[in-house]
């Protein structure tokens, strides 16, 4: 069951385990979960061509969806379900280990 948690979990892990786009998606978070990328680049003050590589690596690991609004493109956060639910799992396994006596 766990090994599945991981499995499940790891695009989203893998997505996040640059500083950048923990970044990124915390801007997300404060714009309550969408924003287009001069929204990105001007609450983070990075260039607009690294914003964008970023914004894709979390699009291809289906942490976002993009849709167009005129000339723009709005991301909004997209987390799939189970994604979500897999690190409930494993953050819940990870307290119990911890609440755990140790020998």
């Amino acid at each position: 069951m766990i090994q599945d948690a991981l499995t499940t979990a790891l695009p989203v892990l893998r997505a996040l385990g640059e500083a950048t786009r923990v970044q990124i998606v915390g801007v997300f978070l404060d714009r309550g979960g969408s924003a287009t990328v001069g929204e990105v680049q001007s609450a983070l003050g990075l260039p607009q061509s690294t914003v964008s590589r970023h914004l894709r690596i979390l699009l291809d690991a289906g942490l976002l969806a993009v849709a167009r609004s005129g000339p723009h493109r709005i991301y909004r956060l997209d987390v799939p379900a189970d994604a979500l639910d897999a690190l409930d799992a494993l953050t819940t396994e990870v307290r119990a280990c911890q609440a755990a006596p140790h020998p």
